[in-house]
């Protein structure tokens, strides 16, 4: 007899992790800067042994993600079929605007009519207004 998802009790928290090449660390950091207005910092906990820095960044509703950086992380290319994350935002537009003149890669996902980033790294980010919320 098998449970279902309900009766196992599982969530999904709201804290994340992925990695990015080592060549890819300050464009990243800068990403998260100057694109998504958030403040990277360095992962200074004794049990983080990582080779490089981990940085880790927190948005405005308490989630958080974690980066470590690693030569064999994946490629932008092979990232693109990984998971995909969705950021709310107070203004797309202006996030749109700021990912361009940045040089973030958009991606176009041809079953969905939605705003999708490529972070320097690889990970996608689709981003959504807070508007674009209701009816969801």
């Amino acid at each position: 007899m098998s449970m279902s998802a309900s009766e196992a009790e599982v969530a999904l928290t709201n804290t994340a992790h992925l990695y990015a090449r080592v060549s890819e660390k300050e464009r990243l950091l800068r990403f998260f800067a100057e694109v998504l207005g958030l403040s990277p910092r360095e992962v200074t906990v004794a049990y983080v042994t990582a080779k490089e820095p981990m940085y880790a960044v927190t948005f405005s509703n308490g989630a958080g993600l974690s980066v470590e950086f690693t030569d064999d992380a994946l490629t932008d290319q092979a990232a693109e079929r990984g998971a995909w994350l969705e950021l709310t935002v107070t203004d797309r537009d202006a996030v749109e605007a700021r990912a361009q003149a940045f040089g973030a890669k958009r991606i176009v996902h041809p079953a969905t009519p939605f705003v999708y980033l490529q972070a320097p790294g690889g990970q996608v980010f689709r981003i959504v207004g807070r508007d674009d919320q209701k009816g969801v």
